[in-house]
């Protein structure tokens, strides 16, 4: 079962990601189970595998505004040094990257 304890150890910013969910903690759980769920994940996955990075930066844009949202701290800075790089077009092994933002985002799932 997902705890604020949980996501604490876990490097969640939880006093801010309550505080843009008005501080309803239900309400926040409802909108993590939301955001860790969406399929620009794999939206993003698909894109990195086809070598698309205007589609991947447009997947990677939107997680990044979701989990800056949620204060999902320890999968949004990752993704969100991959998001600039998308912007500015640079060569990098974006699977590499991708791989641990996948397994942060599965750990958090397995909490739910």
């Amino acid at each position: 079962m997902l705890t604020l304890e949980k996501l604490n150890e876990f490097g969640v910013d939880t006093k801010e990601g309550l505080t843009r969910c008005m501080n309803n903690q239900k309400f926040y759980f409802r909108m993590i189970s939301m955001g860790l769920s969406n399929d620009s994940f794999e939206k993003l996955g698909k894109a990195l595998e086809e070598n698309n990075l205007d589609e991947a930066f447009e997947a990677a844009h939107a997680l990044k505004g979701v989990l800056g949202n949620l204060a999902l701290t320890p999968i949004y800075t990752p993704l969100s040094e991959m998001t600039e790089m998308l912007r500015a077009k640079k060569t990098a092994d974006y699977t590499a990257m991708y791989k641990p933002i996948m397994e942060m985002r599965n750990q958090l799932l397995q909490m739910m």
